[in-house]
Order: C-alpha cells, then structure tokens, then sequence
C-alpha cells in the first residue's frame, strides 16, 4: 500500500447536506451511491446526516437504492442539543442496507458534554466537537465517556478557522491523552492555501488548510514530535514540498512510513467531513500523489 493509500483510506466523511454544497437529499444519497460504488470508494468514509432527516434520508434511500449488491451504508448523524431525542431517533431507525454506527455532538463545555453523552446507544461511536482552545477541560469528559474528539477546521468567515498554533496544542493534547479525533469544514483542498470558498463565491479568498497538512501534523503528534515541527506543517503551503513515495512522506526535516500512517489512521487521525468527496481526490491525481 503506498503513503497516499495509507493515508486516505476510508477518509472523506461525505457531507454533501452541508455548506457550502448544501445539496439537497436526493442528489446527496445519489452522489454517495456512485462514490461507493466507484474506482476511489476506497477512500470513502461515513455518510454525515442530521438526526432530525434520518427519515427522510430512509425515504430516499428506498428510492434511489434499490441494489442489493451494494455494500452496507455507515452513517455517521448529527445530534440535537437533545439527548433524549438523538436516542429515540437512532434507536427508531430501521434500514437493513444501511447502520448508524457513529453520532457527532457539539457541547461548549465539560457539563454540555457529559449531558450530551449520557444515554446514548450501546456501540455506538461519539465524536464531540468542543472549543479547541479547550482541550484540557474536555477531552477527560471524553475518556469517561470513551468518546472522541472532533474539531472544526474552517467555515463560511475567517474568524471560523482556526490559528495553527490552537490546533497543534489540540492535536498535542488528543495525542498524549489517547484519544482518537476526526476533523470537519474546511479541507477540500490537499494544502494549505488562500481558496475561494466555492465557485460561485465573490468574497475574498479565504486561507484554508489542507487535508495533507492537518493529518501530517496529526501524524507527528501521535509520534511526540514537538509543537514547532507540527505548526510548521500545519502552515506548510507548497506542496512541493510533501515528498510522497510508496514508502512513507518527507518533508521539512519529517519523515513518516507508510506503516506509520497507517497506524496513526487506525488508531489517531480517524476521518475529515468534507460537502465534497470529489474535489479531495482530483487534488490528489493533479498533485501526482494519486
């Protein structure tokens, strides 16, 4: 398996619902049956849906999907501020072709979260997105739980992105406290750059990170790498810069194995949401890393 392998497989948690695509539930349910289905279903994760649509997605589903040949669906829905509700709907679920298996929840603090996490169905995995910042207070609460952490790594404005410096220390902390996380918005692209936030868009571009760079920097913080070395990925924005072979990538001084990557995949970096499953990739083959 090479680096890039390694690397993306089972990656891209597919948010088409969501801005700045915000499509609508037929053409979502329909772009995730050609994707698992198509030569880089390899690198598809999770469907992201919110609790709240869970039966208009089954309404959907019966409509668009009708072979059976296909491989099971994980989804991965988005809670309420409701405990009580997000488990009545999960449990209420019923579609034999597709599984809940995953619930992203967003509390602003150590109370919210403990709330939040009580009750919930047996098995399921549980992502909490919490103020990154806040890392200290909350990822206890999430080992409690055997929750995972989740951070937001862009949005709609500037001030929805976070500073390289916050984000390392919040991947230096998930790190030493072992616990896995995955990270949403904002990473379609491959590097780190300034990006127009979609193609329609007629606002300033917006300086995004890029997939490579954040699961990098995951990657040296799973291995105890210093703060310096993981901001400077972080703010890495040539990507001539990503040496990438079969065998591992190098960069500024860094090295990681392809088995590296494939263990801090498994076992730390899990997954990024992205409203697009197709732009990542086409990155990647324009880059010659795919």
């Amino acid at each position: 398996m090479s680096a890039i392998r390694a690397l993306m497989a089972g990656m891209i948690d597919y948010a088409g619902l969501f801005p700045p695509a915000a499509l609508d539930m037929k053409a979502v349910v329909s772009n995730y049956s050609e994707y698992a289905s198509g030569q880089e279903s390899w690198a598809l994760g999770r469907l992201i849906v919110p609790v709240g649509r869970l039966s208009e997605f089954t309404d959907v589903f019966n409509e668009v999907c009708c072979d059976e040949r296909e491989r099971a669906w994980l989804l991965s829905v988005i809670g309420s501020d409701d405990p009580i509700e997000n488990a009545a709907r999960i449990d209420s679920f019923t579609q034999g072709a597709v599984l809940i298996d995953a619930i992203e929840l967003k509390a602003a603090d150590p109370g919210s979260a403990k709330r939040l996490l009580t009750g919930l169905p047996d098995g399921l995995i549980a992502y909490v997105e919490f103020p990154p910042e806040r890392a200290s207070e909350m990822l206890p609460v999430l080992a409690q739980f055997g929750a995972l952490a989740k951070i937001r790594m862009g949005g709609l404005t500037p001030d929805a992105i976070p500073d390289p410096v916050t984000v390392a220390r919040f991947l230096i902390a998930c790190a030493d406290s072992q616990i896995p996380f995955k990270a949403t918005a904002g990473l379609h692209h491959a590097v780190r750059g300034e990006y127009d936030l979609d193609d329609d868009s007629d606002g300033p571009p917006l300086m995004m990170y890029g997939f490579m760079n954040v699961f990098l920097a995951a990657a040296l913080a799973w291995l105890g790498k210093e703060e310096d070395a993981i901001v400077a990925t972080l703010e890495q924005e040539s990507a001539m810069v990503f040496r990438v072979s079969e065998d591992g990538v190098r960069w500024q001084g860094n090295a990681v194995t392809t088995s590296q990557i494939g263990m801090m995949r498994r076992d730390f970096g899990i997954s990024f949401g992205s409203c697009s499953f197709v732009e990542p990739i086409e990155e990647l083959k324009a880059l010659g890393w795919l």
